[in-house]
C-alpha cells in the first residue's frame, strides 16, 4: 500500500487518467473503502451512520492521497464520512450563507444569488468532484432536482442582462467543471455576449480532487472567454501534487490566473506550519491565495470548527514568515446572508495618550508620528 492505494489499482488509474473514469470509479459507500484503507470498526460504524445524512464521494486520486497509517490524516478527515457529523451545535444552519434568505432577496430567480451589487453567482449544476464533509452547500450537493434546468438559466441570463450594473458573473455549485466541456462552454458564451458583463469566474475543487479535469481542450476552450479566473479550493499542502500542479498549469500558460479559497479546517490545516508550508507551495504553482474562510455554520460541522480568535493569532503568526501575496485575507460569511467580512490583526492601536502604535512582524510596538499635509 501506498497512500492508501495498491500500486495495482494505480496504474488502472492512470491507464485512463480522464477525467470521467475517475469520477464513475468514485468510492460512494464505507464499505468500497476496504478497497483502499483499513478503517477501524468504531470509525466504520460511525462513517456509515453519517453517509446516511450526507453521501460520500471519493475519487480514486484523492483517495491516493490518505495515508492509512495516520489516524490524523488531513486528506481522510475532509473526505470520510464521520459521525461527529451527526452532532447538531446551536447556531448551524441548513442554509448558512443564507443564499435562499427571501427577507433579503438573496436569490431574486432560482440557481441565481445576487448579494452585491455588481456581481451574481450561478449555480448552473447541484454535482461534486467530491462531497466535502465540512460543505457549506451540502443539502444540494449531488442532488439532481438541484441542477439548473434550460429554463432556469434562461431565466438567470435574462436577470443579468436586465440588471446592467452587474460587472462578473461567477459559476460555483455543487462544481461548474462538472458540466461537460460543450455544455460549460455554451453558457460562458451565452453569459460573454452580455455586453456589461466584464469579468467571468470559475470556483471550483475540481482539479484539486480529480485534476485530470484540466484537460488541454479545457484549457484552450476556456481561454477563449478570458478575461476569466479560476479559483482553486486547497486547504492543505498535501493536495499540490505533481499531477495536480502539472494539470494547472496548462491553465496558467493558456493564460487563465488562478486564485486559491482555503477553509480552515481542525486539525486539517489549524497549524502555522501547515498554512505556512500552503501558502509556498501555492505560489510556487502560479497559484495565489486568495482568501483563508472560516468556517460556515453548516449543520454538522463542529468538530472542524476553529474560533475566530484562534484564526486570528494563526492569522498573526503568517506576517513575516511568507510574502504578503501569499497571505490569504481571513473572511468570515455573516450568516444569514448577509456577506463577507475580513477578519484583521489589528495592528494599530492608540496608546494612552491617543499616540499611534504600530505592532511590527516581530511583535514589537512602535511609535508612528502621524499627520496630513495641508491641502494647497
Amino acid at each position: 500500500m501506498k497512500h492508501g492505494l495498491n500500486i495495482g489499482t494505480l496504474e488502472k488509474v492512470n491507464e485512463f487518467p480522464e477525467w470521467r473514469m475517475q469520477d464513475r470509479r468514485a468510492v460512494r459507500s464505507v464499505s468500497a473503502l476496504s478497497d483502499y484503507l483499513m478503517p477501524s470498526p468504531e470509525i466504520r460504524r460511525g462513517a456509515e451512520e453519517a453517509q446516511r445524512l450526507f453521501r460520500m464521494k471519493i475519487t480514486p486520486y484523492y483517495l491516493s492521497l490518505m495515508d492509512p497509517a495516520d489516524p490524523d490524516c488531513p486528506i481522510s478527515k475532509m473526505a470520510i464520512p464521520d459521525v461527529r457529523e451527526l452532532t447538531i451545535h446551536p447556531g448551524e444552519l441548513e442554509d448558512p450563507t443564507g443564499d435562499e434568505n427571501t427577507d433579503l432577496n438573496n436569490m431574486p430567480v432560482p440557481r441565481l444569488v445576487h448579494r452585491y451589487p455588481d456581481r451574481v453567482l450561478l449555480l448552473p449544476t447541484s454535482q461534486c468532484g467530491t462531497y466535502c464533509r465540512y460543505c457549506f452547500r451540502k443539502r444540494l450537493a449531488g442532488r439532481a432536482d438541484r441542477n439548473a434546468s434550460e429554463f432556469e438559466l434562461s431565466a438567470a441570463l435574462r436577470y443579468i442582462k436586465q440588471h446592467t450594473g452587474i460587472r462578473e458573473v461567477i459559476l460555483s455549485g455543487g462544481d461548474p467543471l462538472m458540466m461537460s466541456d460543450d455544455a460549460l462552454f455554451s453558457l460562458l458564451d451565452r453569459i460573454r455576449k452580455i455586453p456589461h458583463v466584464r469579468l467571468l469566474r470559475i470556483h471550483s475543487r475540481l482539479p484539486v480532487v480529480n485534476p485530470y479535469r484540466i484537460s488541454p481542450a479545457l484549457a484552450e476552450g476556456l481561454a477563449r472567454f478570458r478575461p476569466l479566473w479560476l479559483v482553486l479550493h486547497v486547504n492543505h499542502p498535501r493536495e499540490i501534487t505533481s499531477v495536480a500542479a502539472g494539470r494547472w498549469r496548462l491553465l496558467t500558460e493558456s493564460g487563465i490566473p488562478l486564485l486559491n479559497q482555503s477553509v480552515l479546517l481542525k486539525g486539517v490545516n489549524d497549524q502555522t506550519d501547515t498554512l505556512t508550508a500552503l501558502g509556498w507551495r501555492l505560489i510556487e504553482t502560479s497559484v495565489q491565495p486568495y482568501y483563508l474562510h472560516h468556517l460556515d455554520l453548516a449543520k454538522g460541522t463542529g468538530h472542524f470548527r476553529v474560533g475566530i480568535r484562534e484564526g486570528l493569532r494563526l492569522l498573526r503568526t503568517l506576517q513575516g514568515t511568507l510574502p504578503g501575496y501569499a497571505i490569504p485575507r481571513y473572511v468570515l460569511d455573516v450568516p444569514g446572508g448577509y456577506g463577507k467580512a475580513p477578519l484583521q490583526h489589528p495592528y494599530l492601536k492608540e496608546d494612552k495618550k491617543g499616540a499611534l502604535q504600530v505592532e511590527t512582524p516581530g511583535g514589537r510596538f512602535m511609535t508612528y508620528t502621524d499627520f496630513e499635509a495641508e491641502r494647497p
